[in-house]
């Protein structure tokens, strides 16, 4: 049987388009792409200069024009094409991908009257889940809009922050928008909602968003007979979590109490430190719901501890208890905290000290969460977060006693003199146990210098200690002692010689100070300046190690430490820029601690954002960097940037760590994770074999991210982001639901630290451990 077909002939496969092409004079390249007959369809775009194709982008952004003759607006694309290149080139054109149909006119770049117009996104807003939204919109002065839900006013939005927008030349400071919308609206419909300003002028950004109340596995446990659609539920709620604002902590608390603890009949012994504030801590004893415990209060000064005294309480009326709760004086209790403070012991004998989440009343009389990660010693070091309310074991207390503690802090950081950082016995338990009163910050930072330098003395290890700016919390900055040691900076580089130029120059003064050395590993460099450029670096006593072959910054770092016999690896974009000469020393010192295994940098853009504050696991079921949503100089949540605190990974843009331990794990994962989340993955691997992973807002650099490459979100290179995360995902699954260094109270939407999850995640008690990776295998 013959059959007979017609091919379709080339005009029927192209689509009849609307579109446009511009230039800016920043070098923005922007237009959209409009097809009349589909107007849901998108397009790729191939951008080509002189004829070569130079990028591929996604046309799927906002286009005021097309909004307002009532088309589908989301087709416009916009990218930055760094100067050098259009001085370069003749003309440069754009066509949709694998269709060679044009897209606007080209440009010529030649002619005197190329048309400079700017047709790039000027505002954005972004539904991150549940009920919140974030975005930025440009202006030089702070704005209020109006948030319109189906065409009803819902919420004041208040553009008074700053956030980090662009990439490469065209990289600026915007507005940023953080908003909730009333709680009303998650009711699982589809809504839709817009941005006005005050005088009632439309801001060209809209969103559409779904949200159900408690989640939608919590929406499909309340509706009943769907319980083979909550794993569905679950899944979804992890790639899409919900939030509510800081400031609905008071409801949120009571719409998720705490689960009640199981019956004990542990004896606690309770100590009041201090005299001011001590009747209060007395009054919240007596409405404990767990009767069996004997209280003391130990006279003196705010955070002071009398050692005598305490132990003629432990030896006196507390004779028969065998755990002890150390309270400043001023706490005020929650009437379940002895409870959860005794079943905490009686469900985990092995710990030795425990702490729990605090609360703050501010000035005015609201309630603020102080939710804190499990314990970080490094943070104890620098902020004794975890000194003004735990309990410990007698047997414990009774050692560290003999060091003679004169406050809290010391009383605290006095039980870890023998046992060193990686104490795996100290719990934490989410959730507030009680509410801390105001601090005298300067009088505690002190006190905390004091108290961290005579452990360090007990422990032998050489550092200086030292008092610090403060904000919420005391603070101190720790300086070790560096051990000698051969440290090498490691820059993987492609061609872009001004910015390599620019990070080698700016370095320089830190890499004399340390005594270190530079190797700019050269991935496939073509320019001729660029090619130059490595060849002198000789001269300087720079050495240059050529790898051939795709990007693959797993590869190429770990070429880099097969290559080199020094004792500390230093692993550095090529788009990093310094500004002092401290902060490799600065790293180095954190380092100097055994169990150490990598340390983080603070990065900000050019601007000043904060583009990279430690890493954060779980956000969106990924990896994402913390306290985006500031400035360099911002103290951050619980003044994480002012002191050094554990992370369970910080990013390889300025990453050190020791080559031992990169060779000992298998150095970075080039199979796996060849451009995204390799660092990472190195990171979680490292913690995996007892390590401690630090991030210092000590040090801190501009980073201009992806400068050098590119971003990871462009459409010719999203697959391959999509299946490292995918693999991220697969291997790290347990730790990505429960990251010990983050605190389940807290948003997994969106930027870390900014809201309240919506539910909660599981808030039993917990030590700084991680499960155990999946395994793998290549090609699944």
């Amino acid at each position: 049987m013959s059959r007979l077909s017609r091919h379709p002939s080339e005009s029927s496969i192209r689509p009849k388009l609307v579109s446009r092409l511009e230039l800016a004079r920043d070098g923005t390249l922007s237009g959209f792409v409009y097809d009349a007959e589909a107007p849901e369809r998108r397009y790729s775009v191939e951008i080509l200069l002189d004829g070569l194709v130079f990028c591929t982008t996604y046309a799927d952004a906002f286009v005021p024009e097309l909004a307002e003759q009532a088309h589908q607006a989301s087709c416009g694309f916009a990218i930055t094409i760094e100067p050098e290149l259009l001085r370069a080139a003749r003309t440069l054109e754009a066509r949709l991908a694998n269709l060679d149909t044009p897209v606007g006119q080209p440009v010529d770049l030649e002619s005197e009257h190329a048309n400079h117009a700017d047709l790039r996104k000027t505002c954005q807003l972004r539904w991150l889940g549940g009920l919140r939204f974030q975005g930025w919109i440009d202006s030089d002065s702070a704005l209020f809009l109006e948030a319109i839900v189906d065409g009803e006013v819902v919420a004041q939005v208040n553009a008074t922050a700053w956030t980090h927008v662009g990439e490469a030349a065209a990289h600026r400071n915007a507005r940023a928008l953080d908003f909730h919308v009333p709680q009303r609206f998650a009711d699982g419909r589809v809504h839709r909602i817009s941005l006005r300003r005050e005088d009632g002028e439309p801001i060209p950004a809209t969103s559409v968003f779904v949200a159900f109340p408690d989640g939608l596995a919590g929406m499909i446990d309340a509706l009943g007979g769907y319980g083979a659609e909550r794993l569905r539920g679950q899944l979804y709620d992890q790639l899409i979590p919900a939030s509510l604002p800081f400031s609905d902590y008071v409801n949120w608390r009571d719409r998720f109490p705490l689960p009640m603890p199981r019956a004990s009949g542990l004896s606690l012994a309770v100590v009041v430190a201090g005299a001011p504030g001590a009747e209060q801590t007395l009054a919240a004893l007596e409405t404990q719901i767990h009767e069996s415990w004997t209280a003391g209060v130990i006279d003196g000064e705010p955070l002071s501890v009398d050692s005598d005294a305490l132990l003629e309480f432990l030896d006196g009326a507390a004779s028969d208890s065998h755990h002890v709760v150390i309270a400043m004086a001023g706490v005020v209790l929650e009437p379940n905290a002895l409870a959860r403070i005794a079943a905490a012991f009686g469900a985990y004998p092995d710990t030795i000290a425990l702490y729990g989440d605090l609360d703050f009343l501010a000035e005015d009389g609201r309630l603020w969460p102080l939710a804190f990660p499990a314990f970080d010693y490094e943070r104890m070091l620098e902020q004794g977060y975890c000194a003004h309310l735990f309990a410990v074991r007698r047997d414990t207390l009774l050692a560290g006693l003999e060091a003679r503690p004169d406050n809290l802090y010391r009383l605290f950081n006095c039980l870890l003199d023998h046992a060193g950082p990686r104490q795996e016995n100290i719990l934490h338990l989410p959730g507030a146990l009680a509410t801390l009163p105001k601090l005298d910050r300067t009088n505690a930072s002190h006190r905390l210098a004091a108290a961290s330098q005579m452990h360090l003395d007990a422990r032998a290890v050489s550092a200086d200690v030292t008092p610090q700016e403060v904000n919420l919390f005391p603070a101190v900055r720790i300086g070790r002692a560096i051990p000698r040691q051969r440290v090498t900076v490691v820059i993987p580089t492609r061609d872009r010689l001004p910015i390599l130029r620019t990070c080698i120059d700016s370095i320089a003064p830190a890499v004399e100070c340390c005594r270190a050395d530079i190797l700019v590993v050269d991935n496939d460099s073509v320019d001729p300046e660029t090619i130059a450029y490595l060849a002198g670096l000789a001269r300087r006593g720079v050495r240059t190690l050529p790898v051939e072959g795709p990007f693959n910054f797993a590869r190429l770092n770990n070429r880099a430490a097969a290559t080199l016999d020094s004792d500390v690896l230093c692993l550095l974009n090529n788009d990093i820029e310094a500004s002092s000469k401290d902060w490799l020393e600065e790293m180095l010192t954190r380092l100097a601690e055994p169990d150490v295994g990598a340390v983080g940098a603070l990065l900000t853009w050019p601007g000043g954002v904060v583009q990279h504050g430690g890493v954060v696991l779980g956000m969106n079921f990924a990896a994402t960097h913390a306290f985006t949503d500031r400035f360099g100089d911002d103290s951050g949540f619980l003044d994480q940037l002012l002191v050094a605190h554990e992370c369970s990974a910080v990013t390889a843009a300025c990453l050190v760590t020791r080559r031992s331990d990169y060779l000992a794990v298998g150095g970075m994962d080039e199979s796996r994770f060849a451009v995204a989340f390799n660092d990472v993955d190195y990171c979680l691997r490292l913690r995996q074999a007892g390590k401690r992973i630090v991030f210092t807002p000590h040090a801190k650099l501009v980073h201009a991210e992806s400068a050098s490459r590119g971003r990871d979100d462009r459409a010719d290179r999203r697959s391959r982001f999509e299946h490292e995360l995918d693999l991220l995902r697969a291997r790290w699954g347990e730790w990505l639901n429960q990251d010990p260094t983050y605190n389940p109270q807290l948003s997994r939407d969106g930027i870390p630290y900014s809201g309240l999850a919506w539910p909660p995640g599981p808030r039993a008690p917990r030590y700084n451990h991680l499960e155990p990776a999946r395994d793998v295998p290549l090609g699944f």
